[in-house]
């Protein structure tokens, strides 16, 4: 009985690990391992083959060898020079005699007996004297253990313990892995038989001592899934939680007035708007809310789909607001919607940073008697003293720009508003259940008929006279170019960067010297910003010289040349984002990458670009190449790190976790599927800290 108690309690402390005293205790504590539950959570690097032990008569010289030698010598210590030092000791088997060599380690040997059968590792080399082995590992033979190959694990260390350290830790934790009894035991074995994974206690022994590259990997995917499951377990809860609470008023849709709007429009929707528009409709007809994210590549009509939503729940007698990231976006949204809903009684208005405070005390009391029917703004809609009358929907757009707080006080804004989201970021499809779990999600996966595509170079720098050019005879003809800037400032740590102050000077006294230009970055003033956009969005300005500032920006349909400096400093979807602000119009229009790089990762990234339109495409490419967290933001999604599981790599565990997750929720299987459930959610709120489990 007392050896099962022993097995079961993950959660004592690595200290009740035989020869881990507080000074080693403290050490693992820097890497995050405090108990023998974090130990067998400690995941390896990456591995090392450790070989079957072989004769030292068979060894040759640079070869990675794996004897079994007794040592014939004591240790002896040589001080060759001051602060450097070799202990070294002679070892031997049947069929010959090895040195082993260790720097600057004078205790080695000490605890070593003659006569004693040893296990040695390292890389042999062929000295005058005979063969050596340099800094060896050492360990005692166990002839179980040592007669076959075997992938050791290499984990991250701290300075003060080694590999031999942590592997004894992991080792001894494993040991008390506890047999499978419980609710999720037993989940377990059936979703491990269904998916054909190893159990979980072998899963994890797998994942830090496999006995091949193949149980390995079957243990990390194993383990993946669990995370994955997990996760996306609690998102469906909760997804299906706020679902159902009561939230979403019924908004009654008149289909003449609907027409009406249809017939202000100056071009048709496409069929992949329409399949979209009625999710969107069938959403705020029913009683249950939407809540629903809208993905659409750059230029593929999100806005129209979301006038249209405003457009119903305002003739329905609602309010709606419409949060943008910039002030310039949201007046031009203003601008556009108003367009839209020209004859309909439908009142606009725009709020924004940049409006004076009488205007707006007018406006905030129109709004909270009700006089406005849409408004339009910044981060300005959630400031306190914004109070609407009847809010039946709310937009934010470009998503990706807002944290998920600043997108629920909006949505605080009313009692149980319909909420849309819209992202111009393409999200991969196998991203999309992590990052907006509670969303549901509408694709707008064609661009409307008659865009020309952009046409997308790249070029060394050795071709930027020409390039300038090439944008100087374009302005002179009276259309509008962008020049893209990594830095702001000339940098010393990155000489070889282009700034946009430099290069804004360098072009406006070199080769296009005459041409109107404006300068704009993000350490200007607000309303200095917004004024150089206005004047670009105007034609008083010619050529932009910007930084990345412009990555959401208005519609400039005389724009027709993106010339980006040091094209590699960017993420490949940024770029796609950045070629996006031309090829707004009717008229051709080029994409000219400058990039002088000659490493690997970086020209795939620029080749992509280069090869296609396609915002997913691109997207799915980005995530291989760079990882999730810096394109997406995981943190800002409330999502926890994966130990195991990558995003890329493992999109196929991701989507049946997904499936699995669904059924448990809403199809459980007994007190299995609900014991799992309710252990997931717990553990997203914890990790969110938060409430736990409601109900």
């Amino acid at each position: 009985m007392k050896k099962q108690t022993e097995r079961s309690n993950l959660s004592d402390s690595i200290q009740t690990i035989k020869g881990i005293g507080p000074k080693k205790a403290a050490l693992c504590r820097k890497l995050g391992i405090v108990t023998l539950s974090d130990a067998v959570r400690y995941v390896p690097g990456k591995y090392e083959l450790q070989r079957a032990v072989q004769p030292v008569s068979s060894v040759s010289d640079e070869e990675d060898v794996s004897l079994c030698l007794e040592f014939i010598s004591p240790p002896y210590v040589n001080r060759i020079r001051k602060g450097f030092s070799m202990t070294c000791m002679k070892g031997r088997d049947s069929t010959g005699t090895v040195e082993c060599i260790w720097f600057n380690q004078p205790y080695r040997g000490r605890g070593y007996k003659q006569n004693h059968h040893y296990f040695v590792m390292g890389k042999a080399l062929k000295r005058p004297s005979g063969m050596q082995i340099q800094n060896p590992l050492v360990e005692d033979y166990d002839k179980e253990r040592h007669h076959r190959e075997r992938y050791l694990p290499l984990y991250h260390l701290t300075d003060g313990l080694t590999q031999k350290d942590l592997r004894h830790i992991v080792s001894e934790s494993l040991k008390r892995l506890p047999d499978g009894q419980g609710d999720s035991d037993r989940l377990d074995v059936r979703l491990s038989e269904k998916y054909g994974f190893p159990g979980k206690a072998e899963a994890w022994r797998s994942i830090h001592f496999p006995e091949s590259r193949d149980r390995q990997e079957k243990a990390r995917q194993k383990l993946a899934f669990e995370e994955f499951l997990s996760l996306l377990t609690a998102l469906a809860f909760i997804r299906k939680h706020t679902g159902s609470s009561g939230g979403g008023i019924p908004i009654s849709i008149s289909p003449g007035k609907l027409n009406t709007f249809r017939k202000n429009l100056p071009f048709r929707l496409t069929d992949s708007q329409e399949r979209v528009l009625s999710e969107v409709l069938e959403d705020l007809s029913g009683g249950n809310g939407m809540n629903r994210l809208i993905q659409g590549d750059v230029g593929s009509g999100k806005t129209v789909i979301a006038a249209a939503a405003l457009f119903v729940v305002a003739s329905a007698g609602y309010q709606g607001a419409l949060m943008a990231p910039t002030e310039i976006l949201a007046r031009q949204h203003l601008e556009t919607l108003r367009r839209m809903m020209k004859g309909s009684g439908i009142r606009l208005e725009c709020l924004t940073g940049g409006s004076t405070e009488p205007q707006n005390k007018q406006l905030k009391e129109a709004l909270a008697d009700g006089d406005i029917d849409i408004l339009i703004g910044t981060h300005a809609l959630i400031q306190e003293n914004v109070t609407f009358h009847d809010l039946g929907l709310v937009i934010t757009d470009e998503q990706h720009r807002f944290g998920v707080r600043q997108r629920a006080m909006l949505q605080e804004k009313g009692t149980v508003p319909h909420v849309l989201v819209l992202s111009a970021t393409p999200i991969p499809r196998t991203l999309v259940h992590v990052l907006y779990g509670d969303l549901d999600l509408s694709v707008i996966d064609s661009l409307p008929p008659g865009r020309i595509p952009i046409r997308t170079y790249c070029v060394p720098t050795s071709y930027r006279e020409r390039i300038y050019r090439f944008v100087r005879k374009y302005a002179k003809n009276g259309c509008q170019a962008y020049v893209i800037c990594p830095l702001v400032e000339e940098s010393e740590a990155k000489p070889d960067r282009s700034s946009v102050e430099e290069v804004y000077e360098e072009l406006s006294h070199g080769p296009l010297s005459g041409i109107r230009m404006g300068l704009l970055h993000g350490r200007m003033k607000a309303q200095d910003k917004d004024q150089v956009m206005e004047d670009f969005a105007a034609g008083r300005v010619q050529v932009l010289v910007s930084t990345t500032v412009i990555e959401v920006g208005v519609d400039v349909p005389n724009a027709v040349i993106m010339v980006i400096e040091n094209a590699d400093c960017f993420g490949l979807a940024q770029l796609h984002q950045l070629r996006g602000r031309v090829g707004r119009g009717d008229q051709p229009s080029f994409c000219i990458l400058i990039s002088d790089q000659k490493e690997e990762k970086a020209i795939a990234r620029i080749k992509t670009l280069v090869h296609s339109t396609n915002g997913f495409e691109i997207a799915e490419k980005d995530l291989e190449l760079r990882g999730p967290g810096d394109l997406y933001g995981l943190r800002q999604h409330g999502i926890p790190d994966f130990r195991i599981a990558d995003l890329w790599k493992d999109s196929a565990l991701l989507q049946l976790a997904a499936k699995e997750a669904e059924r448990m929720v809403n199809h459980p299987e007994g007190s299995w599927d609900r014991a799992y459930v309710k252990k997931s959610v717990d553990q997203f709120m914890r990790e969110k800290n938060t409430c736990c489990y409601p109900g």
